[in-house]
């Protein structure tokens, strides 16, 4: 009867092993794999990325040697190459970043003395500088900023790297160079990520003070009315993430957690409402960030864990297996 009970547990064991290796592990899928690309010139966590005229644009964070960079690199999907742009007007990370008819805009963040900035810096590839807009309203880092019908919403935030977490809302028009205040996001956080779908903003994940207070947190906003709605919490706590959205999916994926960070990643259908495990990306890593460019996703940077050894230049491509 022992020996009946021990194989049994045995093989619930061995089953829970390779259901689990299955589950967080898998080299592939039938509708995506991961593929890597070229490493960026400069390893660098807490980045910020978007995409302009094709190209990936990633600025600021901070090096290997933990130094505050204004370094802005450019790669080119199509030649697999890294390049380089004018660097930022002054050292910053845990920036909000996103383009808009031709232009990049990086608004907040952290500066040397970890302090929140208020600053908005324009680039224009034409001009080939960046140069001043109107100042955000209140000075934050660690949040999101996103175009909507031409509107950039930069949203959530801190004071600090670990502290004075806000619910701002705060959007600004480039046509009048005016920011107005918008209805704030119901959970307060930082350290957070967001993705549009259908002209709605999805805030997904963060903290409300350091990696012990992660939150998942999954909140929509619809600039048309300026209301939020809590949707189905994401099913792993964690901050310092990304997200990137096709079609109507939202791909969330990687984040820290104390001591260490994730590789998951956790799939939102806004049409269902409902979450699901996705392939896994290769890395664990934090403080990175990710561009969709033709249904592919890039995730750029960050680092393993909490190390400066740990930080990564890796370009890692979620790419869809049905697309030709």
């Amino acid at each position: 009867m022992i020996l009946i009970t021990g194989v049994i547990c045995l093989a619930i064991l061995l089953l829970l092993y390779f259901v689990t290796s299955f589950v967080v592990y898998p080299i592939q899928s039938e509708s995506h794999s991961w593929i890597d690309g070229a490493s960026m010139r400069v390893p660098r966590f807490e980045i910020s990325a978007t995409d302009l005229n094709g190209k990936i644009y990633v600025v600021g964070g901070v090096d290997k040697n933990e130094y505050l960079t204004r370094i802005v690199e450019v790669y080119d999907p199509e030649t697999n190459q890294w390049g380089t742009a004018p660097p930022i007007p002054e050292p910053l990370d845990h920036t909000g970043f996103a383009s808009y008819e031709g232009k990049l805009y990086l608004v907040g963040g952290f500066d040397k003395k970890n302090a929140a900035t208020n600053t908005l810096y324009i680039y224009d590839p034409v001009i080939g500088n960046w140069q001043k807009g109107e100042p955000m309203p209140t000075a934050r880092g660690g949040l999101t900023a996103n175009f909507i019908d031409g509107i950039l919403y930069a949203v959530g935030g801190s004071t600090s790297d670990s502290k004075g977490q806000f619910h701002t809302n705060e959007a600004y028009n480039p046509a009048t160079n005016e920011w107005t205040e918008k209805a704030p996001m119901p959970t307060a956080r930082h350290h957070h990520t967001a993705a549009v779908v259908d002209d709605k903003l999805f805030v997904i994940g963060g903290r409300e003070t350091n990696e012990w207070s992660a939150v998942n947190a999954n909140e929509m906003y619809d600039p048309e009315h300026d209301k939020w709605k809590i949707l189905e919490p994401m099913p792993t706590k964690r901050s310092g993430l990304v997200a990137a959205s096709i079609d109507n999916n939202i791909y969330v994926i990687g984040g820290g957690k104390i001591n260490g960070s994730y590789n998951i990643n956790e799939k939102f259908n806004t049409e269902t409402g409902k979450w699901s495990l996705e392939l896994p990306m290769p890395t664990n890593r934090l403080g990175h960030d990710a561009v969709v460019l033709k249904n592919n996703i890039y995730v750029l940077g960050g680092k393993t864990d909490q190390a400066k050894e740990t930080v990564t230049g890796a370009t890692e491509i979620f790419v869809s297996n049905n697309i030709p």
